[in-house]
Parts: structure tokens; C-alpha cells; sequence
């Protein structure tokens, strides 16, 4: 094949083959991954290592209602777990791992 420039090579857009290739490898990914998050037990793993009321209090604060919503123990707990970070003056942010987490355990919550 050879390009405007007059050289041999490869075209550089995708046919409508490669289209439906890229678009079931993609709804692979989806039903594989939405396979392995109901399997995995998402409530297991939001709740290790955390006592009860700590994620009510994140929710608090990832929602910014109540940025000083934590206490001390719950703060080290989350903490512990990557799920909440201090930003001074006794308050705190929920990082993206617990806003993640919050999500799927609504998501989990929602479907059954």
C-alpha cells in the first residue's frame, strides 16, 4: 500500500473489522470484570480490617458533609487501608480507593 508521501507502509485507520475486534475485546473485559467483582466478595474486602460505623464516616467525608467526621481510631483504620487521607487541621479526604470502595458497596448494596 503506499500512503500519500509516495511510501510503502501501513495504513493508520482501522477498518470496520478491526472495529467490531476492538469492540468485543472490550465487551470481554466489561462481562469478565463485572464477573469477578460478584464473585469476589466486594463486601469482604470494603470491610477488612474495619469495625462498624467507619465507612458511614467515610461516606461523611468523601461527601465533604462532615470533613472532620473521623475519629482518631477510625482515621488509622481507613488510613491503614488506603481508604482516607488527613489534609490538616482535623480534617480528612476520602482518596480514590475509598470512593471506589463506597461506590461498590452501594453498587453491591443495589443489587442485592
Amino acid at each position: 500500500m503506499v500512503n500519500s508521501a509516495g511510501m510503502m507502509g501501513i495504513g493508520i485507520g482501522m477498518s470496520g473489522v478491526e472495529y467490531i475486534y476492538l469492540g468485543c475485546a472490550i465487551g470481554i473485559v466489561v462481562v469478565v470484570g463485572f464477573g469477578w467483582v460478584t464473585k469476589f466478595g466486594p463486601h469482604a474486602w470494603i470491610t477488612k480490617g474495619l469495625k462498624r460505623g467507619d465507612l458511614h464516616s467515610l461516606t461523611d467525608v468523601a461527601t465533604g458533609l462532615r470533613p472532620d467526621g473521623l475519629t482518631q481510631s477510625q482515621f488509622y483504620r481507613l488510613q491503614a487501608r488506603g481508604l482516607a487521607r488527613d489534609i490538616g487541621g482535623g480534617q480528612y479526604r476520602a482518596t480514590f480507593k475509598g470512593k471506589l470502595a463506597l461506590l461498590i458497596r452501594r453498587i453491591a448494596r443495589a443489587s442485592g
